[in-house]
């Protein structure tokens, strides 16, 4: 039998969670809890404690009780909603996410939407009048569900809605529901049973090869496990009012002042971190929805000021109006570790030995490290300057082949079009990192940046021939194993091995060796 844990459910609508620490509420539910006590717009949600995830890996089910408790966590959302989950007039729709106790970014599963159905769709295509809307957000939920949660691959998933053509959302949702059935041999469940569902698939992602090469490298206990955030879901495809966006409260590149972000118009979370879309910087946020901009600056002043760290920040505006999804401690190059917490020791807000603790040993290095001189070579592409830092290698286009070449000893840069969750294995093996599409707060951009990856991010097409072994990069052909230079300062991509200098002198990391010093002797 399962153990059974004495709380395994906390709500995230009153202070039921006071109090409570990131070990239970995961490191999500944790920021839900506080922003929520500063004020902040949030999304009504419970939290499914880490004990219900460890509990679940051991057994392989989820706890006695859990189900009773998630009806009751479910229904209090309906009341703060006023909108019935799997109800087929006036759905409630929610999101199921994963929340480690530390921060591991795109490393587990996140399934939106939940609780809608065929007809649940054609209710939410007459009320708001907005059939491409809810006919896409089933569409989304059935993809999610047929990959995350029933586990057929992606490649399959891919066939049948390239079979289904021009097809629009409704026919392809139709196509996606039979695929899941004929595959799975299960039909897709209703509400309570996608709901359950998709709480095992995120607590299984805990233990996805990714997942677990991203915890090998950052020294992460595995034991701990993941809790799951539970959030009512609010929309950014909703029209040109709408929009979803990812933001760090200064430059996690540099550590410079001011907000470093994107931001995408009629489309959901998940669109912003992919880097299958062109994202768009804030100022256009603040250009066409300027009352919304102005109180995400408001709400990023507080975050900050709250935390005394640079956060990154998950937002979500619908129609008009901002929701906060996520804050936590963001990830940031060493370059901007040194400046940062320079800066807040400047500001009053941390002190000179809090300082030196934030700065470990790999980012003072490659704070220290050398960087390209004035001769860019022979450019190859062109892009975002999305991690700093001047790295030299082979190219490779496939995250295994990058793994094989790192393993014999060479070092490597993958050049992909854009770097999902799985290819995580190939960006550790590598020294830098190219992607063709992406902004800076894509996946590729802050997972090379928290490891202290050069990387040059939306540097134009790339298109790698079958086979892996060459790829057209901004229409220029390129070879594995040829040598390119990656500078992450200047966002250029060379073909062969650009001449690398010291850097220059800089008094900000001066004043924290002289720190570092000061506290040694």
């Amino acid at each position: 039998m399962p153990h059974i844990a004495a709380r395994m459910t906390y709500a995230l609508l009153d202070d039921d969670a006071a109090g409570v620490g990131r070990e239970v509420l995961g490191g999500k539910g944790a920021g839900l809890v506080r922003m929520r006590e500063l004020g902040l717009p949030v999304p009504a949600a419970f939290v499914i404690t880490t004990a219900c995830g460890r509990d679940y890996l051991r057994e392989q089910r989820l706890p006695d009780g859990l189900a009773r408790e998630l009806d009751e966590r479910i229904a209090a959302l309906e009341r703060a909603g006023g909108r019935r989950f799997g109800d087929d007039d006036s759905p409630l729709l929610v999101s199921v996410r994963s929340g480690a106790p530390v921060s591991m970014p795109g490393m587990m599963d996140t399934i939106l939407n939940v609780g809608l159905t065929w007809e649940g769709a054609e209710a939410l295509a007459g009320e708001t009048g907005d059939a491409a809307f809810a006919w896409g957000c089933l569409e989304r939920l059935l993809e999610q569900f047929a990959r995350t949660v029933r586990g057929l691959s992606a490649g399959v998933v891919e066939e049948a809605l390239m079979d289904a053509g021009g097809a629009g959302t409704r026919e392809r949702s139709r196509v996606l529901l039979e695929l899941i059935e004929r595959e799975s041999g299960r039909p897709f469940p209703d509400a309570g049973g996608q709901v359950r569902e998709a709480v095992e698939a995120v607590f299984r992602s805990w233990m996805s090869p990714r997942a677990r090469a991203y915890r090998r490298h950052k020294g992460i206990d595995e034991a701990m496990g993941t809790a799951v955030v539970v959030q009512t879901m609010v929309f950014g495809n909703r029209g040109e009012d709408s929009g979803s966006g990812v933001a760090f409260t200064r430059d996690p590149s540099t550590g410079a002042q001011g907000a470093y972000g994107d931001f995408l118009f009629d489309a959901q979370g998940e669109d912003v971190v992919a880097g299958e879309r062109d994202t768009r910087p804030l100022a256009e946020l603040a250009e066409r929805l300027p009352a919304v901009a102005d109180e995400l600056r408001r709400v990023f002043d507080v975050l900050e000021r709250d935390a005394r760290d640079m956060c990154d920040v998950e937002f979500t505006v619908e129609q008009g109006r901002l929701w906060i999804l996520q804050t936590r401690v963001g990830q940031r190059s060493g370059r901007a570790a040194v400046r940062l917490a320079v800066a807040f020791v400047e500001e009053g807000l941390i002190s000179v030995e809090e300082a030196l603790g934030r700065v470990g040993d790999e980012q003072l290095e490659a704070a220290m490290a050398p960087v390209f001189d004035g001769d860019t070579g022979d450019v190859v592409a062109r892009g975002l300057a999305a991690s700093p830092g001047a790295a030299i290698g082979v190219a490779a286009f496939q995250a295994e082949r990058a793994q094989r070449l790192c393993d014999e000893g060479r070092e490597v840069v993958l050049v992909r079009p854009t770097t999902a969750p799985a290819d995580l294995p190939g960006v550790i093996a590598s020294v830098g990192v190219v992607t063709g599409r992406g902004g800076p707060t894509s996946h590729a951009a802050v997972v090379a940046r928290g490891m202290g990856r050069p990387a040059v991010c939306g540097a134009g097409d790339v298109v790698v021939a079958a086979g892996g072994r060459s790829a057209t990069v901004a229409g220029v052909v390129l070879h594995e194993g040829e040598t390119v230079s990656v500078d992450g300062d200047r966002g250029l991509v060379s073909r062969g091995a650009r001449s690398r200098v010291p850097a220059e002198s800089d008094p900000v990391l001066a004043r924290f060796l002289a720190w570092r010093q000061a506290d040694a002797a």
